[in-house]
This record gives C-alpha cells, structure tokens and sequence, in this order.
C-alpha cells in the first residue's frame, strides 16, 4: 500500500494517458470502419475483406512491435505513443468495418424504399434512415468491443508506453505488495470498462426513446 501512495502520482498520469489513447483509438478507429463499411456497401470490396481478414486474424502485440520496430525501418518512426494508436487503431477499423457492414445489411431494406419513395436523396436517406438504424443495431457488439479494448491497451506497455500496466510493472520491482498493485491496476482498466458498458445503455435507452426499437430486415 506505501508504494501504492507514494506512485499515485505517476498512475494517476498513467489513467490520463490510457483514457486519452483510448479515446482517440475509439474516435479513429469507429469512423474509419462506419466510412468502409459505407464505401463496402453493394460492391465486392475485396481489398476490404482482405484488410479485415489479416487485421482480426493477427494476434494486436505483433502489430503494436511491427509498428514500433519495423515501420521505423521504412522511415516511419511514430515513436512508441503514436505506434501504440497506429496499431490498435489498424486492428479496430478492422474489426468495427465488419460490425457497421453486418448492421447495415440487418436494417430493414422497406425503409430505405419507402424513404426513396417520398422522394428522399441519398444523402437525407442516409442521415435519416439508414445510420440510426445502424447506430442502434450496431450499438452492443460495438460498445462489446470496446470494453475489451480497453484490455488491449495494457500491452502497450511492451513499446515502453507510460500507461497504468507500465507504471505497475515498474511498481512492482520495488513493492513488497503485489496483490495491492496488480488489484488496483486490474480495477483501474475494470472501472474504465464499465464506463462503456454504461455509455452503451444509457445510449441504447435514448435511441429507443427517440427513434424506437432498432428495425431489422426480415
């Protein structure tokens, strides 16, 4: 527990870093898929269905050292905080491309007819119809991921990235108490978790008060 007091400090910045990366991850990584996942739609996207196909298939510690260790090589050299988001970031698109494109192939297809019948654009269609419907199918394997995101980060630590799992590795060669450490820790990415999970209900509650219960195709 003295450890613990006497390096609240450094976890205290550590928990900004990981809210901060874990927010902009978050942002990148979900409209980069929301906008493949649109271009996708009606076309045979092979690329596409490639990138998601290695991305979600490859274990996130070997692409967080390839962009750490090999990109520098090509004279890319992120340094270990932006190597930390390319990574994740690469590995979320893809995983968030695969959850907007099956959500929009669940939204009822007599919605987007009957808007087109009252002689909605495209784009009106589209920010009316079709992307509430998909926020709100889309809303649980979403904020899913995420919650288990948030676990991804604790291996940035391996690039030397100062978030809450660095901090405690580097706690626990001077403690005399791990369990206090490792608990706090595990607490910290736990408390950050259910963030989500109650973001994604109270979400949830609102779209269905204002828009109604999600509406999938038959």
């Amino acid at each position: 527990m003295d450890v613990l007091l006497r390096q609240f400090p450094r976890f205290l910045d550590a928990i900004w870093l990981t809210l901060w990366m874990f927010a902009v991850i978050t942002v990148i990584a979900t409209l980069l898929g929301l906008a493949l996942a649109l271009w996708a739609e009606g076309r045979r996207a092979r690329g596409l269905d490639l990138y998601t196909w290695v991305f979600r298939g490859l274990p996130e510690l070997v692409v967080l050292l390839f962009c750490y260790l090999a990109l520098p090589y090509a004279g890319i050299d992120l340094g270990s905080i932006g190597s930390a988001i390319l990574a994740f970031v690469l590995v979320g698109t893809a995983f968030h491309a695969e959850i907007f494109r099956a959500s929009l192939r669940a939204v009822d297809p007599r919605l987007t007819e009957a808007a087109r019948s009252l002689g909605m654009p495209p784009g009106l269609r589209l920010r009316r119809v079709v992307l509430p419907q998909v926020a709100r199918i889309a809303l649980t394997p979403w904020a899913t991921f995420l919650a288990g995101n948030v676990k991804m980060l604790s291996l940035a630590s391996a690039v030397s990235v100062g978030e809450v799992m660095m901090v405690t590795r580097q706690s626990l060669a001077i403690s005399q108490d791990p369990l206090t450490l490792i608990l706090f820790a595990g607490a910290v990415y736990a408390a950050i978790a259910s963030l989500v999970m109650i973001a994604e209900t109270l979400i949830g509650g609102w779209m269905t008060r204002r828009y109604g219960p999600a509406t999938g195709g038959t």
